[in-house]
């Protein structure tokens, strides 16, 4: 319980952190960095997977877990391959799968600037599977849906 207390406050601290002041940027993007406010979100679970990607270089992201989904938005920082690329939709898949494993799917959309780029979608069940090695690599990669919108 405690180590559970400290752990609050510290995700309460790296929010505070992190919302701090206005760097006075112009920006036009279609949606802010951070994690979602509305009423229905795991602001807990939201933030954990935030600072996860933040942690790995990817802080310019949105994050939404609710009971059906965990939703993220990020801003591809440069890669320089597309396996680079791969790597990371691998490491969100599993973030969001360990920290919100009763969710029905995991989403991914992937931005260069305000442009979306892909948008993958696969059942949090699924990724389980993976990561618990019930399921090959080519069963996985049959059941993740990964769209162009470019």
């Amino acid at each position: 319980m405690k180590k559970r207390t400290i752990a609050i406050i510290g995700i309460v601290l790296l929010f505070l952190l992190f919302s701090g002041g206005d760097d006075d940027s112009s920006s036009t993007d279609e949606w802010d960095s951070m994690v979602s406010d509305s009423y229905d979100v795991d602001r807990a679970a939201s933030m954990s997977i935030y600072e996860s990607l933040a942690f790995q270089g990817i802080d310019d992201a949105f994050v939404e877990v609710t009971e059906e989904h965990v939703l993220v938005k990020y801003d591809q920082p440069p890669v320089r391959s597309d396996t680079d690329a791969l790597f990371i939709w691998f490491y969100i898949m599993g973030v969001a799968a360990e920290t919100a494993p009763d969710t029905d799917e995991v989403i991914i959309e992937m931005y260069d600037g305000t442009e979306e780029l892909y948008e993958l979608t696969v059942q949090t069940s699924d990724i389980q599977d993976y990561l618990d090695e019930t399921t090959t690599l080519d069963e996985f990669k049959a059941k993740v849906e990964v769209r162009a919108v470019m």
